[in-house]
């Protein structure tokens, strides 16, 4: 805190005044002494004194001891080789460009759940791209940034709405075939450096820590897979027209428009973001004007107890680069015109520990209420998850064993869990990295469990 290092360097600039002023006390000389008085003038004179003796051959002063050089700072321990640095291109006015690249291959077999003598039974395999996305980022006049991200998420994945028990994997032969959205589009003003940051775009809202986390450097193969339940009830795209099913909404996958508020405070012990939200409009009728009511309004506050996270996104680890613990809360409120609002209430507590060239502990456990009202599309019924993920980063393999688990209690419906686990091997951090996970869904009273495995590779620059 800069109260107490400002008492410390006070502290010591006492100290060494008054050590100094008592040096200079202890060099001081002491005053003449008086003449000696003159003898009486009937004294005999005085006797003659004999020749001074020579006087002793000069003895040379010591030489004072040179000054020990301080120490060499020690470099900081790495457990994983440094970041690539992105492809960058600066101006004199202190604007910067940067362009950045992520690539997810991944590997997928499903045994989808089924009730009791019906369904189908096996493994399905798939090859796709997770992600693919093409980053541009950077400055302008030091004082604005920019971050602006296409994608086009499961890239030859069998595209239909009918999916499997972990929400991924379809039953149809159509794949998804190349198409790019964008996935981020936001501008900030650092209107007071770290103080005050103004975001603006298209974005994450401020919910809980694993929703703010990009996807470029998470600890597990993707995010907990109910981060983003309330994704379909604010209406993004019309309904998409099913194959095998009916029509369901497209996902934002967690993102909104709008603008927000974000900065550190108390040397970064407090980290605030609020924004408001383009979210759910309400549609016109014949006597009232469509989008009538207030916009979604959601924020978070976030203590931290070591470093601060200062970026706009998270990260799922800082692989040994920061000492993190961080408690958070968030909240997050629509009125949608509906008989009830949209509100959801979220805490989270997040460790990012190095224990030197051992390597990393890392953990977090995000807790997440959603009450979706009645909100006029998809309403979330009310529930309750419970997320985290724990792994150690073993410095001398580059190897994380990594748990995960989630439960969710929905009400007036069967609970969900998923357990499961795998290995992360960062030979270059998250510039490229190797996850292997197996994830066994069971959904209360439901006679089957579905279980998949996953193996993603990940090339990541920016």
């Amino acid at each position: 805190m800069k109260p107490v290092r400002t008492a410390v360097r006070y502290s010591a600039s006492i100290l060494l005044a008054t050590l100094v002023s008592g040096a200079a006390l202890a060099q001081t000389p002491p005053p003449d002494a008086p003449p000696p008085e003159a003898p009486p003038s009937d004294a005999p004179p005085p006797a003659p004194l004999p020749p001074p003796a020579p006087p002793p051959p000069a003895v040379a002063a010591p030489m004072a001891p040179m000054a020990t050089p301080p120490p060499p700072a020690e470099a900081p321990v790495t457990v994983v080789p440094a970041a690539q640095p992105p492809f960058k291109i600066e101006t004199p006015n202190k604007s910067t460009f940067k362009a950045g690249l992520l690539v997810q291959p991944q590997y997928q077999a499903t045994q989808p759940r089924f009730p009791a003598g019906a369904g189908p039974s096996g493994y399905s395999n798939d090859l796709f791209i997770r992600r693919t996305r093409i980053l541009i980022g950077g400055t302008l006049f030091g004082v604005f940034e920019y971050f602006v991200d296409t994608d086009y998420p499961n890239l030859f994945l069998q595209n239909v709405p009918v999916t499997d028990a972990m929400g991924m994997t379809t039953t149809n032969a159509l794949k998804n075939t190349p198409g790019m959205n964008i996935q981020d589009a936001f501008i900030t003003w650092k209107a007071a450096g770290d103080l005050l940051k103004i975001d603006v775009g298209y974005m994450l809202p401020p919910l809980a820590h694993n929703a703010v986390q990009g996807a470029t450097t998470l600890y597990g193969w993707d995010y907990f897979f109910n981060t983003f339940r309330s994704g379909n009830s604010f209406g993004t795209q019309p309904p998409a027209a099913g194959i095998l099913g009916p029509p369901v909404p497209q996902s934002p996958v967690g993102r909104d428009a709008g603008f927000e508020l974000r900065g550190l405070v108390a040397d970064g012990l407090v980290e605030y973001r609020v924004g408001l939200f383009q979210g759910l409009r309400q549609v016109g009728t014949a006597t009232d004007a469509r989008a009538r009511n207030m916009f979604r309004t959601t924020g978070r506050v976030q203590i931290n107890l070591m470093d601060p996270e200062t970026g706009f996104f998270y990260a799922g680890s800082y692989l040994g680069t920061k000492k993190i613990l961080s408690i958070g809360g968030s909240v997050d409120f629509q009125d949608s015109g509906s008989t009830t609002a949209y509100r959801y209430f979220a805490g989270d507590v997040f460790v990012d520990q190095p224990f030197g060239s051992a390597g990393v502990l890392t953990a977090q456990v995000n807790v997440a209420h959603w009450d979706g009202g009645t909100m006029p599309l998809v309403a979330v019924p009310k529930s309750t998850a419970i997320m985290g993920e724990a792994g150690f980063l073993i410095g001398a393999a580059h190897l994380s064993p990594i748990i995960r688990a989630e439960h969710l209690w929905v009400t007036n419906a069967n609970d969900d869990t998923y357990l499961g686990g795998g290995f992360a091997f960062w030979p270059y951090g998250h510039n490229s990295n190797l996850k292997a996970f197996y994830t066994n869904h069971k959904v209360q009273n439901a006679p089957n469990s579905g279980n998949q495995f996953n193996v993603q590779w990940q090339l990541y620059f920016f």
